[in-house]
């Protein structure tokens, strides 16, 4: 099961105001051919501690249809393991009469595929964008439609921008767990102002409103009490959450090579109690005409939801399993290279114009579970399969080749 709130929900507008610094301030670290006909194909690969990997071959065909009117069609395949464990079979869990299986944490491959089509519309500054998400795998489902604008003025140097989007989900639990599940309806609306100060100084804030309703849970991990006994996963039916994020991009130049460092800072809050920050930097640098390399680094840290235990008594009237809701804090390192292919390559269109390769590494400080108890000492269990005195990590590579068509 996967919940995206970030490509179709939000991202339109806010790619508009924020990318559209990095353009205007002579980076020009965006898509390729963005001005006209190009395909992207990428395939991406996921593993983390507990034993779970993820393919995801995607494409992503742009064309214009007009010099005001553009058409994308984004579509993604995930082959995962690890999405349904053991424990969703029939409850046995780490402390039951049977073995957990440790070494792929799953009970089989699930495969998700979703398609994200939209049309944007751009003409003096104002850019208007609509798109259609759709997701499924054997138990999710998810439409979300959403739109975005953003206008430029004061001589192209300020860009404002709204977005909005409604997710319909339906989650149907499978095995044990058949009947546990439901529908959610996600809406998510925000805002952008994004500033030039100078020709290579560049501001942005982003603000964000998130309002969930439903069944918002995730059965397969479930809670258990001190003894050990599985119990059922009960969370509240709603959820108001906001976010407020502002982002600042220096371009400088190394000779007639251009770079930028980005920074940008988030503050999320929830009605749950759940309380996070993140600090993202990012440094791009070309180091050829067509070639540019980026680093980057993100701390994340959160604070849990008012309800999460460690140990549950079994009479709490909210209670859960999931490590989403539990305090934990995340480093992220990544790196990405980007470069032209011979531009000979160009003539022919069978041939790709530019690639790239990115790589993410992530450790976060929410070690494993131990594997036996003294008597007597309150169980309690996150689905964590690797060792109690090792740190959760995971790992994401990335490929793409870009055709312009």
């Amino acid at each position: 099961m996967r919940v995206l709130i970030s490509r179709s929900a939000i991202a339109p507008a806010t790619r508009t105001a924020l990318i559209g610094l990095l353009v205007a301030g002579g980076i020009g670290i965006g898509t390729a051919a963005e001005s006209g006909n190009s395909l992207e194909l990428k395939h991406e690969f996921f593993w983390d501690r507990n034993g779970v990997w993820n393919h995801t071959p995607a494409f992503i065909l742009r064309t214009a249809l007009s010099r005001v009117w553009s058409f994308s069609w984004e579509q993604e395949l995930d082959l995962v393991s690890g999405a349904s464990r053991r424990l969703g079979a029939d409850k046995v869990g780490q402390f039951g009469d049977r073995e957990l299986d440790a070494v792929s944490g799953a009970s089989k491959v699930e495969i998700r595929h979703s398609e994200n089509p939209s049309l944007t519309y751009s003409h003096q500054g104002t850019v208007a964008a609509g798109s259609l998400y759709y997701s499924h795998e054997n138990d999710y489902t998810s439409v979300a439609p959403s739109g975005s604008i953003a206008f430029d003025f004061n001589d192209r140097n300020t860009t404002l921008g709204a977005n909005y989007a409604e997710f319909f989900d339906d989650f149907r639990p499978t095995g044990a767990f058949r009947g546990q599940g439901g529908k959610k309806r996600i809406t998510s609306m925000g805002g952008t102002l994004a500033q030039s100060l100078t020709s290579l100084t560049l501001v942005g804030i982003t603000a964000t409103f998130v309002n969930s309703r439903g069944y918002l849970g995730h059965p397969y991990n479930p809670p258990m009490d001190a003894s050990g006994m599985m119990l059922l996963e009960a969370v509240p039916a709603t959820k108001k959450a906001g976010a407020l994020s502002g982002q600042i991009v220096q371009g400088y130049r190394l000779g007639d090579l251009l770079g930028s460092i980005n920074v940008d800072y988030r503050k999320y809050q929830d009605d749950w109690g759940i309380k996070s920050g993140t600090a993202d930097a990012k440094i791009s640098q070309y180091f050829a005409e067509s070639a540019y390399i980026r680093l980057r680094a993100r701390y994340y840290t959160q604070t849990g939801a008012l309800f999460a235990k460690e140990v549950y008594q079994g009479t709490e009237t909210y209670r859960t399993g999931d490590i989403r809701f539990f305090p934990f804090s995340s480093l992220l390192v990544g790196a990405k290279i980007s470069t032209a292919f011979p531009a000979s390559w160009g003539e022919s269109a069978f041939l790709p114009d530019r690639w790239d390769l990115k790589f993410d590494y992530t450790v976060r400080d929410t070690r494993g579970d131990k594997q036996e108890t003294a008597a007597g000492e309150p169980r309690s269990l996150r689905y964590q399969l690797y060792g109690a005195d090792e740190y959760y990590r995971q790992g994401v590579v990335m490929g793409g080749l870009t055709f312009n068509l």
